[in-house]
């Protein structure tokens, strides 16, 4: 089960670690930060497992534009790397196709499992990431057919998995274009998503989290890990694309990522959410009359600085609250809290065990 003492330390030092998926490597090259992924509006869960926002989390059946597709092969070694994250769950990767464009393709509808992460050696998968700078490696699988995919990686947080509905799934979707030697339907079983999860599934909803779960026992939702029957079938590739030879393939409306990004390592990639402290250091010395809304990473916060010498850059979105008042899904309350104990407008603090009470 999860331990209380220890378990609450984490959540008060980690308190808005709310989190989203930036950054992918094949083969450990890496087309740069949040290239080829379909960001999320926010860095806020879904906890409706029947929204449409459950497959890539862009907006239900939103397809963004603008994002390039990543270049693979079946059997290369991907690497993810997540925001940081104290919120303790598994970790899931699915894909979705072959299709002919996943740059126009939403992701409602059939998945299929590659990779999970569960429990292990004592420790959720998020704290296993932890220790490697928020990163997580495992293979395509052989078999795949050719053609262009949808990567679904997703971190489930379950700390508030004790209640219906408290469950918290972070998800962000990749642009994959994978060169494989299997044929279409040869990898199963599958799930549909929205469909497959529901709220009161015992991995989702667990009632006994803090009172004597054994999570050696838990497996994440989406079932078991698929397999690919057509491994080595050789086949050709899905109408209008063909093998790739460059790490990216750039959408009709975008640029390709230049080549010195392809040596960058996860090591040397920081895996924290940029905080109001540095953002303000960054802006030391504007002018506060001229705040304008604060970019939601360190690069596009920093050359907003520098382009901009008399503008103060504003906290970014998904701090843990303005003043007093704490945002949606962050912290309210709980033994040790000292932060703030009112939730914005239409949202209430909710006691979700001794230690922590959250804004839902």
């Amino acid at each position: 089960m999860f331990s209380k003492a220890v378990l609450a330390s984490t959540l008060i030092a980690a308190v808005s670690a709310h989190q989203n998926f930036h950054q992918l490597w094949i083969n450990d090259e890496t087309p740069g930060y949040q290239a080829g992924i379909r960001m999320p509006p926010s860095n806020s869960p879904v906890v409706d497992v029947t929204s449409e926002d459950i497959a890539c989390n862009v907006g239900g059946s939103k397809v963004p534009s603008g994002v390039d597709t990543i270049a693979a092969n079946e059997g290369d070694t991907v690497k993810v790397q997540w925001d940081q994250s104290g919120h303790p769950g598994p970790i899931t990767h699915m894909l979705f196709g072959p299709v002919d464009d996943a740059s126009a393709t939403t992701g409602v509808g059939s998945w299929f499992k590659i990779d999970e992460l569960n429990y292990a050696d004592g420790k959720w998968a998020n704290e296993i990431m932890g220790a490697d700078n928020m990163t997580h490696e495992f293979k395509l699988p052989a078999g795949l057919a050719s053609g262009e995919y949808l990567l679904r990686s997703e971190m489930l947080a379950l700390h508030s998995a004790q209640t219906v509905g408290g469950a918290q799934f972070y998800i962000g979707c990749a642009q994959l274009k994978i060169t494989g030697t299997g044929s279409a339907g040869s990898c199963g079983p599958s799930i549909e998503l929205p469909g497959a999860y529901k709220a009161e599934d015992e991995n989702i909803y667990i009632p006994d989290v803090y009172n004597g779960f054994d999570p050696t026992t838990y497996s994440a939702p989406g079932g078991p890990v698929a397999t690919c029957d057509g491994a080595g079938a050789g086949t050709a590739p899905v109408s209008g694309s063909s093998p790739a030879s460059s790490s990216v393939v750039p959408s009709n409306n975008t640029l390709a990522v230049p080549s010195t990004f392809a040596s960058v390592p996860a090591s040397t990639v920081p895996a924290i959410p940029v905080s109001s402290t540095l953002v303000a250091s960054i802006s030391q010395g504007a002018n506060a009359s001229s705040a304008v809304s604060a970019p939601t990473t360190l690069a596009t916060s920093i050359a907003s600085s520098i382009s901009s010498n008399s503008t103060a850059v504003a906290a970014p979105t998904g701090s843990a609250g303005n003043g007093s008042i704490a945002n949606k899904y962050h912290q309210c309350g709980g033994k040790s809290w000292t932060g703030a104990t009112s939730c914005e407008t239409g949202s209430t603090c909710k006691v979700q065990n001794d230690y922590y009470s959250q804004c839902v």
